[in-house]
């Protein structure tokens, strides 16, 4: 199965994503939706049912429990917000355990944004750009789940953060999967699939290089 992350722009750009990853799903399938990050919970779970509408869906839920079986979803959405609260929600509960078990697991997880950042094996990328994630827990810990090993995704991506983005490749260690507001990506065990508008940049210690949508990168 897959894992499909958006960029943070509007859902409207990744239709041909959207339509992938709920053909993927069983009929009538329930999903469940971690918006810890958002908001107002209630009203991203309005805007997922909005955009992901589809006969093998019979139900979206929002996961506020920590004790919630994950195992009863077919798949599970992960939306954006700011990052550090949400790994920080995610460490402090069961989550953080049940959620790489339901990767393993063989479902396809779609998270958006800080939902995509922090499936990466760090997530101190949230605070670049000039509308970076501010730390308010002031995090001893910027370890992501880690599902995407060893990749790191900037979110929001820019040009201009491409600086900063190299500086992380080199202080952290890890190569970094760079999704503008209108890039998406499909990854599977050795490959992605960009979708979207945009190129996705990818960098590592080869240097960097752009995948144009409808393109694979293999690794």
């Amino acid at each position: 199965m897959a894992i499909y992350l958006t960029g943070g722009g509007d859902q409207e750009t990744f239709k041909q994503l959207d339509k992938l990853f709920m053909e993927e799903l069983p009929t009538s399938s329930i999903i469940g939706l971690f918006a810890q990050a958002a908001d107002d919970q209630d009203e991203a779970l309005e805007r997922v049912e909005y955009y992901f509408n589809s006969k093998n869906i019979s139900k979206i839920e929002l996961i506020t429990n920590p004790k919630t079986d994950l195992s009863i979803y077919a798949a599970l959405m992960i939306e954006g917000g700011n990052t550090f609260n949400l790994i920080s929600s995610v460490r402090d509960s069961n989550f953080f355990n049940s959620i790489k078990s339901f990767y393993k697991s063989g479902k396809p997880i779609y998270a958006d944004s800080a939902g995509a950042i922090i499936l990466g094996s760090d997530v101190h990328t949230a605070f670049l750009g000039d509308d970076g994630d501010e730390d308010q827990n002031a995090l001893q810990d910027y370890r992501g789940l880690d599902i995407l090993s060893p990749w790191c995704i900037h979110a929001h991506a820019t040009p201009e953060d491409f600086e900063q983005v190299q500086d992380i490749l080199y202080n952290i260690g890890s190569p970094v999967l760079a999704l503008s507001e209108e890039t998406g990506v499909i990854l599977t065990e050795n490959e992605l699939t960009v979708y979207g508008t945009t190129d996705l940049w990818v960098f590592n210690f080869e240097g960097q290089f752009s995948v144009k949508p409808s393109h694979t990168f293999s690794f």
